[in-house]
């Protein structure tokens, strides 16, 4: 809008000109002033990054897959700048959206919307065992959790607000993104919690050595960097983070889970990225092979990440394991079509006690600024086109 007025501006300008020139040629001359000023303004703008004073700098994600770009200004210079061993470690500040987290030139969170995705990956696991547990005198021991990654301790902090849980082992690759993060981001004290055990080294081995040994838990939340990238010509570049997608580190998160009723729960990218929603299949038929009951898919919105949207797997072990029910067919299901109905998975788990997650939210330590139950229950309600996919056939995208 701002070039078309500006341009508008020029040509009433140029009209001026013609009306009071005597001589074509001066008109002419003048013309060609205005058009050569227009492109270079147009130029600018559509190139500059950074404020030419340089106090603000753009963040830019870009998902060449589907040819999509968004950015984020930020304050300059840096809150803070540290390299690490693994990456470049840096804290801005931003008008809208608080402390900005950034490794490498990826946004990691924002201050302001970091609750839509901590508080899903903390709140959904636990209170949905919880809400098992509430019915059997077998779960009633503190709790044991886990947590793979999240290096900026914001779903350990989520975590902490729960009196039943008894002790939280965290794991971090990277000593300086916990150090950067107790120093700069809001929540950075949730490591001087006494139940808290921080281990600094690498998720997918201590998975591994943990299960080997024949420890549990109750619940494991990890929350993992992308594990891939996706280039414009279709080249993959798996990332470091691909480790904790394998299947030999799903089988050993199986492990390690309490086996009557453990909880996972794990990133699991979005449904708007072609190459993302096939993973996302792919994880979840994993997840059925290995014995996981009923894993589900669900949904957060966040305006910083890509697209708009995350999602998550929330994944339980059971010994009552119940048969699931999808449409069978490439057409949408709807109830005048027979038995082939799409069901609310999570109304598929028996004893989900909504009740008694209502119970435990309004006793919840602490405040919470995007979970509560209701949001809880409807992540799992995606679009049809998406439920079509990955628990139907999984005939197109």
């Amino acid at each position: 809008h701002r070039n078309q007025n500006h341009l508008s501006n020029q040509l009433i300008s140029f009209i001026m000109v013609l009306k009071y020139s005597t001589q074509l040629l001066p008109a002419l001359l003048a013309l060609q002033l205005i058009l050569s000023f227009s492109q270079h303004a147009s130029a600018d703008d559509i190139v500059d990054d950074d404020d030419d004073d340089g106090s603000w700098k753009q963040i830019n994600e870009e998902e060449d897959e589907i040819g999509y770009i968004q950015s984020l200004i930020v304050n300059t210079p840096a809150v803070a700048s540290v390299e690490s061993s693994y990456q470049y470690i840096e804290v801005y500040d931003s008008d809208h959206f608080g402390k900005v987290f950034v490794l490498d030139d990826c946004l990691q969170l924002t201050e302001k919307d970091a609750p839509h995705y901590n508080e899903m990956l903390a709140h959904v696991p636990v209170m949905e065992y919880l809400a098992r547990r509430s019915n059997d005198d077998d779960l009633k021991e503190p709790m044991k959790v886990l947590v793979v990654g999240g290096g900026d301790g914001y779903v350990v902090s989520e975590l902490l607000k729960y009196p039943q849980i008894g002790s939280i082992d965290h794991v971090e690759l990277d000593e300086e993104v916990i150090n950067v993060s107790k120093k700069y981001l809001p929540w950075g004290d949730a490591w001087k919690d006494e139940r808290v055990n921080l281990v600094i080294g690498d998720g997918a081995a201590f998975v591994k050595e943990q299960a080997e040994e024949g420890r549990s838990y109750h619940v494991i939340v990890q929350d993992a960097s992308d594990p891939f990238w996706l280039d414009k010509d279709g080249g993959v570049t798996t990332l470091p983070s691909s480790v904790l997608y394998d299947t030999s580190h799903f089988e050993s998160l199986y492990k390690l889970l309490q086996p009557k009723e453990g909880v996972l729960m794990f990133q699991a990218e979005t449904y708007n990225i072609p190459s993302n929603l096939e993973s996302i299949r792919k994880w979840r038929n994993l997840l059925q092979d290995l014995g996981f009951a009923t894993p589900r898919y669900g949904s957060i919105s966040i305006s910083t990440y890509p697209t708009g949207q995350i999602g998550f797997f929330a994944a339980h072990t059971r010994d009552d394991k119940e048969e699931e029910k999808f449409c069978e067919s490439d057409d949408a299901c709807d109830g005048d079509s027979g038995s082939s109905v799409i069901l609310d998975k999570m109304d598929t788990l028996p004893e989900m006690n909504w009740n008694e997650i209502l119970a435990q939210f309004n006793e919840l330590g602490g405040k919470t600024l995007y979970y509560h139950p209701r949001i809880h229950r409807s992540s799992f309600d995606l679009p049809l086109w998406v439920e079509e996919y990955l628990y139907g056939n999984g005939a197109g995208i």
